[in-house]
């Protein structure tokens, strides 16, 4: 069950803190490619759309909940294009782990935590007014579980 979740991050000497969506199970190839999952990277990547470059919007997987050869080729054009700050480029999204943690400024990153920070850039430019909002836009029937 794809869920919502409070991520912490440093910068420098900033500390702040934002909602972040992550999945329950690696979608991907050999993963257990959870329907709501799998439908969350899936509307991720409609919403980043701009920033994966190279695609056209018939390239990008409907949010289905499905994991196809569309989701799995995306996945490992995302990781390909963000290499430098990604920690693996492996064609998978693994869960994050943000519970008691304080992530780093500068330093490599999961492609779920990659992929959030793309798309509250994205959030910026399209004047949206949050995540969650907008995710559902895109997937009405996206199902997510906030985590405390």
């Amino acid at each position: 069950m794809a869920t919502i979740e409070t991520v912490n991050f440093k910068a420098g000497r900033m500390t702040f803190s934002q909602e972040h969506v992550n999945v329950s199970d690696i979608v991907g190839v050999g993963g257990s490619n959870e329907k709501f999952d799998v439908m969350l990277i899936q509307a991720l990547f409609k919403l980043v759309e701009l920033k994966l470059g190279g695609f056209g919007i018939t390239d990008l997987p409907e949010p289905t909940g499905f994991f196809d050869g569309k989701t799995g080729r995306v996945i490992w054009e995302f990781q390909k294009k963000w290499k430098a700050e990604a920690q693996r480029v492996d064609g998978k999204i693994h869960p994050g782990n943000y519970k008691n943690r304080v992530i780093q400024g500068g330093g490599r990153r999961m492609t779920i935590t990659l992929l959030n920070n793309v798309a509250y850039d994205e959030l910026i430019i399209l004047s949206r007014p949050d995540l969650i909002t907008t995710l559902k836009r895109i997937a009405p029937q996206l199902v997510l579980t906030r985590v405390s």
